[in-house]
Formats: C-alpha cells, structure tokens, sequence
C-alpha cells in the first residue's frame, strides 16, 4: 500500500490504494471539519482528476458545503482564490511533482494556505473518528464554475511586480501540466517573448514532472537553438520553478530561491525562512543582506509557519519552491518567473553571469526504497561513519565544515531522500557513498 497521509496530503497510487471511494471520504470529513460554506476546488491535468474532482464535490457538497470549481489551474492559484474570496477552505487534486501514476489532495485553510501542523493533527483526529462514510446519492449542491481564476492571479503578480521595459526571451516548459497557459501567460504580461514547450493540458506528461536538469534537457535544447535569454520549467501544479540560463544550461532548481531571495533583500530587508534541505547558498545570501535566516522541517507547511510567526520577508524550498507573502503565502513558479525576469532586466545581466557570483557548491540529490524502521535503526551507523555536527529535527542532518548530508524519509513518496552538498564534488561522492553503502 503506498497511501500516503501527512501534512502534505493525502496521495496514493491511482486505482490502486487512491480510489474515488477514498477521495470522496476525505472531502467529506474535510467539509465536516471547515464546516458549510464555500469550499474552492482545482486540479492538474492527470487523467483521474476530473473523476476525483467530482468524488470531492460530492464529499464536500455531503457536509454542507457550497463547492466552487476552477477548473484546470495552478495550486498556487487556488491558494490564492482561497484568500481573495474568503472561502471557508480548498482542496487541489494534484500530486504535484509525483510520477503520473500517482494522485493526491492538498487541503487548504481559510486563510488560503495550506494545512499548518496543528490543523493537520485536528484533521487527522477527525479522519479517525469518520472511518465508516458511504457515498450519498442524494442530490448535490449546486457547483459554480469559476473561469477567471488565473487572469485574477496574475493580475495581482504583474501589478506588484510591473511590466519589465527590456523584452527578454524566455522558453517554457510547462509539462502539459496546470502551468500551460498561466505560466506563458504570466510572463508575457511583464513584457517577454515567449517560446511554447509542453504547453498544452494533456493527460500525457512528456518528460519526468520534477523540473530537475536530467528532466527538462528538451527545454535546454530550445533555449540553446533560438539563443532565448531565459528557460523556466515548471512541475504540474506549477508550484516549483527551475531555470535555465541563456546558454542552454540548467542551473539546478535549487538556484531559483536563491536568485529571487537575492533580488527581493536588495529591495527591503528582512528575516528569511527556507528546509533543512536547501543550499548553503542561502546562508550566503543572508549574510550578504546581514538578515537572519531561519531553517524548518521539509515540507511547505512548515516554512510557511515560520515565516508567520517571524513576519519573513521571503521563503520557499529547495525544490524550486519561492514563497512570496506579498502575494500568497504558498510556493508559486508564476510568483518566481516574474521575480527572476525582474532580477536579469534590472541587474542588466545575463543569467549565467549572475550565478557565477556566487560561491560554488555541488548538491546531489537521491532516493531509495528503505522502511522507515530500517532506517531508524541505522542512524547510529550513519553518525558515526560522518563526523559532523548532527541534528534529529528532521530525519538527521550532518554538516561538516564544507559540507551537509540530509537523510529523512519523504512524505510524498515512499522513499528515503538523501540530500548533500559541499564544496568539494569528490567527498560529497564519497559521503553518499558512505550513505547508501550503510543503508543498503
């Protein structure tokens, strides 16, 4: 069984242990938690979207809900419909960087964000006390379509970011995903040219969903043979936004948070929240701007707690996720293309100059199939086979003098990730070496 239920959601493998019976269960104990009212929905492109959307329509209309459909739209656009509109919730059908096969529900709060730790535990004590709801075949609530979804949230992006004067040209990749038509959208409102690439909703996705350079060489081939000044990818909820520089070379998704945390400091100081999985380059950007920066948990809801609590000027993940909180406060890949044509047009710089300023590092990242008893009865080995400085907030993460090794069981897959970095491309080879070496 791969159902997977955490704060990141609830995913599964579709037909298989996610079923339109489990869906349906879920939405209606999440239409009895938030109470009646309006409840906004929004899915990708995948094939059981539309049958798991209505699953959700008919749990949620079952607890009383008044459920308002997007449509086809990008996660962070359904955060965003949350908030403008005050709804009482939101649910998006979406496993988001997942492989095809794979679909899931993120639940969103009234206040348009994700689920916090603490809501989550509310919900999941709910989830334990429903374990027998049948579906209703009574008549549903009415559903409303709303159309305009994407057109009010970049409408909001573009009016704080302004239309940039300098046409640059940038290739997108979208993955046929939700991102097809806002994230080309987006960016020719601020003023580029844009170059199409997987941008069309299809059940089909072209390229593995993870925006990770392996994935996205079609973009970077693009990029290179039309002499674009930019490349962005996006994953299929569009909420993660990696780049591609003007020479044709993926830059690593994990640059993204770092480029637009560089350019958003440069205009107001401030603290800043990003995981204990993302690049040292984000220390260097602290101190360069002498802000704090704050490290959390893996996982969205996580970073966004802390960013509340501190009032963060800005925040994201790693994994190409930028968390802007003028604007909404959840990862948004149309949010962080605006943010790095905004950053090349006013540095007047190619992006590739840009990032070679900045101290270099090399991360690997990798996943194994482990039980999570399996791992935690080899942490001990790990420790001693790395000598570092060890913290257990999150997995265990050892850091070294030049180095870091991340190791935590992932709440969206059924796998352990192992993250590290360092300054030396050999002896981060050999510590993951060491790694797996122990864990297999």
């Amino acid at each position: 069984m791969s159902l997977m239920f955490s704060i990141s959601g609830l995913r599964g493998l579709v037909d298989k242990d996610l079923t339109a019976e489990i869906i349906y269960k879920y939405a209606a104990i999440f239409g009895s938690y938030i109470g009646p009212g309006e409840v906004i929905i929004g899915r990708d492109t995948r094939r059981s979207g539309l049958l798991y959307s209505q699953a959700v329509i008919q749990g949620l209309s079952s607890a009383g809900c008044k459920v308002v459909d997007l449509g086809i739209v990008p996660t962070p656009t359904l955060l965003f419909i949350v908030e403008k509109r005050r709804a009482k919730g939101g649910i998006a059908v979406t496993a988001s960087h997942n492989p095809i096969e794979w679909n899931a529900l993120k639940f969103v709060s009234s206040k348009g964000r994700f689920l916090s730790r603490h809501e989550f535990l509310d919900f999941l004590k709910q989830t334990k006390k429903n374990t027998h709801i049948s579906i209703s075949r009574k008549e549903l609530n009415k559903t409303r379509e709303l159309k305009n979804g994407i057109k009010m949230h970049i409408d909001r992006i573009v009016n704080a970011f302004k239309p940039v004067k300098e046409r640059l040209s940038v290739g997108v990749d979208a993955v046929n995903g939700a991102g097809s038509i806002a994230l080309p959208k987006v960016l020719e409102m601020m003023g580029c040219k844009v170059s199409r690439l997987n941008c069309r909703f299809s059940h089909h996705f072209p390229r593995l969903p993870e925006p990770r350079p392996v994935n996205i060489t079609g973009l970077c081939r693009l990029v290179k043979e039309k002499g674009l000044d930019l490349g962005v990818a996006c994953d299929p909820d569009c909420d993660r936004l990696a780049l591609v520089d003007e020479k044709g070379r993926a830059i690593g998704e994990d640059k993204t948070l770092v480029l637009a945390t560089d350019f958003l400091l440069e205009k107001k100081s401030g603290s800043i929240v990003t995981n204990f999985s993302t690049t040292a380059l984000m220390d260097d950007i602290a101190r360069k701007y002498h802000c704090r920066i704050h490290r959390t948990k893996v996982g969205e809801a996580n970073v966004v707690s802390k960013m509340i609590k501190i009032s963060a000027i800005v925040g994201g993940e790693g994994n190409g996720g930028v968390i802007y909180p003028t604007i909404n406060f959840t990862r948004d890949a149309l949010v962080a293309s605006a943010v790095i044509v905004k950053l090349i047009t006013e540095r007047k710089q190619k992006l590739s100059h840009i990032v070679e300023q900045y101290p270099k590092y090399y991360m690997q990242k990798q996943k194994i199939r482990i039980s999570r008893k399996k791992f935690e009865s080899r942490k001990e080995r790990l420790i001693c086979a790395i000598k570092g400085k060890v913290s257990h907030a999150d997995g265990i993460k050892i850091a070294t003098k030049d180095s870091w090794l991340h190791i935590r069981p992932s709440q969206t897959e059924p796998f352990l990730r192992i993250i590290g970095e360092a300054k030396d491309k050999e002896q981060l080879k050999e510590y993951i070496r060491k790694v797996k070496d122990i864990l297999s």
